[in-house]
């Protein structure tokens, strides 16, 4: 999987890049929206390779560092390349 962009259709004037600069990251394109919750949104595309894996079984796993502090929520979404990802707010 890598990082890609437009995060969203027409967020490219919004867009950040975390690690830019930094040899040691992969640059990662990403949007803050301004919401009460202020979600970061990133896209990721698949490889060829890893849509034949998941179409023949494999699984997505999501691991997030916590540093131990309280878990935090995500959402984890299939979403067309020119499709906007569903946004989901706190009640």
């Amino acid at each position: 999987m890598q990082p890609c962009s437009p995060v969203m259709p027409g967020s490219a004037e919004i867009e950040i890049v975390l690690g830019r600069g930094q040899k040691e990251y992969i640059e990662l394109p990403a949007v803050y929206l301004d919401t009460p919750s202020r979600p970061m949104i990133t896209r990721w595309r698949l490889s060829d390779q890893e849509r034949e894996a998941i179409a023949n079984g494999a699984d997505i796993v999501l691991t997030q560092l916590t540093f131990c502090l309280p878990f935090r929520p995500v959402n984890l979404q299939i979403v067309g390349q020119d499709e906007m990802p569903l946004f989901v707010e706190e009640p």
